[in-house]
């Protein structure tokens, strides 16, 4: 069987189409994720540090999402101040955080919740004498 480069030619949308969408990721499934079934993990860089995934997936217009839990020991930094694209909700689900966005510091008790902008520089602390726990979503937005 003998291909022209025509052939070739009138194939290649074909496939670069079908590769596309083999490759397009499936939505997040609408589930229970349940606490006893996900288990935490010590992060390795910061002692006083554990965390968990509830899931990290796109929506049905293909955002990204990803929800996370964070454990803080008594005055633990989760990290050095940072920005990234993304923008993050938080809420505090217990103790008490110091919350610094672009330099100034606040504190946020349990049932507050944080928003931290695109490209703002932020990072929380554990500011009280017990562990604190909060749970982020982050809004990755749409693949490009």
């Amino acid at each position: 069987m003998d291909i022209s480069r025509r052939d070739l030619g009138l194939l290649f949308p074909f496939l670069a189409a079908s590769r596309a969408q083999a490759q397009e990721p499936q939505p997040l499934p609408s589930k229970i994720y349940a606490n006893s079934a996900i288990p935490y993990k010590a992060d390795p860089e910061t002692a006083g540090k554990k965390a968990r995934e509830f899931f990290h997936g796109v929506n049905h217009s293909g955002f990204d999402l990803e929800m996370h839990e964070t454990v803080l020991g008594p005055g633990v930094r989760t990290h050095a101040p940072h920005k990234h694209v993304h923008e993050e909700i938080i809420v505090v689900f217990e103790g008490t955080v110091e919350v610094s966005i672009e330099g100034k510091t606040a504190p946020a008790e349990a049932g507050s919740v944080i928003y931290f902008g695109s490209n703002q520089m932020h990072s929380v602390r554990n500011a009280g004498i017990a562990p604190c726990r909060y749970y982020v979503l982050e809004l990755r937005g749409a693949e490009a």
